[in-house]
């Protein structure tokens, strides 16, 4: 027994000294370098291409097996150009032999990585810079009859490796292009530096990037840094990044001189086997822009579906843009835009998105609602919005001072008209599926005040129906609806539009800017029409409409005092002065029109006052813009009401006043001498009839007779 002991014993102490003997001797006998060329060849046979050493190879064995490589560069493959494939100033792996030999974790050194060069391209062809070198790798395995080792001969060689072990990555002056000259795309990484620290399997590691990114189309620089710290776990299919900072610069094309900057912080935490996934504290900073939030997911892997919530801090969305150089755009108030912010929650998966609790505010404005979207492949859209207030006046571009045709306002009907734009989107309302509601406490846009508003809205199969009523609408109601059918070829749209209760003057000031009319009254609209610009559409407009409005009057002509003065100048007297209102007051007035390929033709416009009554009669050319109308005033009392004092000669006569031309600037005229004349006639045959005999009148000659 002692016997087999001493030569265990020898061959032990043998086995040690050949390994010394082995760690000193090989390193001072075997030169890697010596055999530079022999690597050159081989890979010259191998790949074609030209490898080219610079500088030194080194080896260690003992007790790290190790190697060290200086200067390497490949060429290119031809036709790709003189800059070589793939260069590396130097790279160092080392491996401890003695935990690997007694398999119990597989060691490695920090591996060092410097200067490497990589230049990828595909040519216009479509032929890449590195498919010669896969299709040698493929020729070779062939050659050889090389195959994959089946699984579970490479679980039975790591068994019983307990686990492994870096010392770190540390990669500095990395530069990569990638050159797609088929479609013109380049991008180029420029110093790329990577840096970890020690890496063990359940053990957290810090880990940096950062790296330059430039892009040819758009032309963009980018400056892009990250960092956080680490921590897998294989076995339990965990990872978490803690602390993960994104740090983000872009200049270039379409950008603001300065760029945009952006940091995002998060922390990240990912369940492989339970296929979940957590985001917490995340936020998002650019400027005074700051998003925060948290998300959380379950089945990432088979069904992903997604949770969370979002939070815009308010901040000045004018101030913001003005700071990165992005275009404001021109508001009629120069004090909105500077009050910004919102919450929400959101429910996501592959069937649905949907967006609850929205509560945003805007400048002076409340918005509440929800989103939904439900099937993205062929999606449909769902709302609720609640707007407190909202004055849109504001968020409009400011009145232009110069004249419509200068500012590109509309031409007139006399010159020649720009190119009309289309109105409707017609390809994508085909396709839209929607159903929302719009409530809105009030509203202003165009001027007009509305207040109490539900607005419901429906699209589906390029039909869309917009329904609407408005509690308060100039102390009355208003109601209707808007249907816009886009699956033909021309659009079609139909208004049906009532309205009950409204003061007209108030209206009428905010849509014209003029105080023309007065009273209380209401209007209905029954309209057809179908186009795509709005040329077309009153080209085709086509349905009926009335207006009766009480107790009112219409300001800017006072008809009393014009017709008094026409009777002056008559006569040669001089038109007395007066301090009555420019107006015409009315107790009733009324009309009804119809409307055919946007010519409106009303025959019943009947107005009352306490000397006066008038019809009216005419057409209005929509396309035009002129119309050809008349207006006949009747007066009917003289002692009392507006002005009627002094008309006594034509009480009882109809005056026609002819309105015809542009509507903007319309010409009127009174036969007043023919008025008169007719007037004169009716009174002396009054008289004649009172003197003559009965029945004699009729028995004058023609020609005298004529005269009455």
């Amino acid at each position: 027994m002692g016997k087999v002991l001493k030569v265990l014993f020898g061959l032990l102490v043998l086995l040690v000294v050949l390994i010394v003997a082995a760690v000193i001797i090989v390193p001072m006998v075997v030169d890697p370098n010596d055999h530079k060329q022999e690597i050159i060849a081989e890979v010259q046979k191998a790949t074609g291409r030209d490898l080219t050493i610079d500088g030194d190879i080194g080896l260690s064995v003992f007790p790290w097996l190790g190697l060290e490589l200086n200067g390497l560069s490949l060429s290119n493959a031809p036709g790709f150009g003189d800059q070589p494939f793939a260069a590396l100033d130097h790279v160092q792996v080392r491996v401890n032999l003695i935990p690997l030999i007694l398999k119990q974790i597989l060691e490695v050194d920090k591996v060092q990585v410097e200067g490497l060069e990589l230049n990828l391209a595909k040519s216009k062809s479509g032929v890449s810079n590195w498919d010669d070198l896969t299709a040698a790798g493929q020729k070779e395995a062939a050659d050889t009859g090389a195959a994959e080792a089946p699984e579970a001969e490479i679980k039975s060689a790591d068994k019983g490796m307990g686990a492994f072990s870096i010392g770190g990555i540390e990669i500095s002056g990395a530069h990569i292009v990638w050159d797609d000259r088929s479609t013109g795309d380049r991008f180029e990484i420029k110093d790329l530096e990577v840096k970890t620290g020690a890496m063990s399997p359940g053990e957290p590691v810090e880990f940096s990037l950062g790296l330059g990114l430039d892009s040819a189309q758009p032309s963009l620089q980018s400056k892009i840094g990250l960092s956080g710290t680490l921590n897998a776990d294989p076995e339990a299919g965990s990872i978490a990044v803690e602390t993960l900072k994104l740090l983000l610069k872009v200049t270039g094309e379409d950008l603001p001189k300065g760029g945009v900057e952006v940091e995002l912080r998060a922390d990240l935490y990912v369940d492989q086997k339970a296929e979940t996934l957590e985001v917490k504290n995340l936020t998002l900073e650019s400027g005074k822009l700051k998003l925060s939030g948290a998300v959380k997911g379950q089945g990432i892997q088979s069904a992903p579906a997604f949770n969370g919530e979002i939070k815009l801090a308010e901040f000045s969305l004018r101030q913001w843009m003005e700071k990165f150089g992005l275009p404001v755009p021109e508001t009629a108030d120069p004090k909105v835009l500077n009050r910004l912010g919102l919450t929400l929650a959101f429910v996501a998966d592959q069937k649905r998105v949907a967006l609850k609790d929205l509560q945003m505010v805007l400048d002076d404005t409340q918005i509440k609602g929800e989103f939904e979207l439900i099937d993205p492949a062929n999606p449909a859209y769902a709302f609720t919005l609640d707007i407190d207030k909202i004055d849109l006046d504001r968020y409009l571009p400011p009145k232009s001072e110069k004249p419509a045709d200068e500012a590109g306002g509309s031409q007139p009907s006399s010159g020649k008209p720009g190119k009309e734009e289309p109105l409707f989107p017609v390809e994508m309302l085909r396709k839209l599926d929607l159903d929302g509601t719009l409530r809105l406490g009030s509203v202003k846009v165009s001027n007009i005040r509305a207040e109490a508003i539900q607005v419901k809205v429906k699209s589906k199969g390029g039909k869309l129906n917009i329904d609407q009523k408005v509690g308060r609408f100039y102390d009355g109601a208003l109601k209707g609806t808007v249907n816009l059918d886009v699956r033909g070829k021309t659009p079609k749209l139909k208004i049906n539009q009532s309205a009950s209760g409204i003061q007209a003057g108030p209206l009428v000031k905010d849509v014209s800017g003029q105080d023309r009319l007065a009273g209380l009254g209401g209007f209905n609209a029954n309209l057809t029409s179908a186009g795509q610009t709005v040329s077309q559409l009153k080209k085709t407009l086509n349905g009926k409409l009335d207006f009766d409005f009480r107790n009112g009057a219409v300001k800017g002509i006072n008809l009393a005092k014009m017709l008094r003065d026409a009777k002056a100048k008559l006569t040669g007297k001089t038109p007395s002065a007066t301090n009555e209102p420019e107006q015409t007051d009315f107790s009733e007035m009324s009309a009804s029109a119809t409307i055919r390929n946007g010519v409106l033709d009303n025959r019943d416009l009947l107005a009352k006052s306490p000397f006066l009554r008038v019809e009216g009669t005419g057409k209005v050319n929509l396309v035009a813009e002129s119309l050809d109308y008349t207006v006949k005033p009747v007066i009917v009392g003289t002692g009392k009401g507006q002005g009627g004092e002094g008309l006594e000669e034509l009480k009882g006569v109809p005056i026609p006043v002819h309105i015809q031309g542009a509507w903007a600037d319309p010409q009127w005229n009174i036969d007043l001498g023919k008025v008169l004349a007719e007037s004169q006639k009716a009174k002396l045959k009054e008289k004649l009839n009172e003197k003559l005999p009965g029945g004699l009148m009729d028995k004058l000659p023609g020609g005298l007779k004529g005269l009455f």
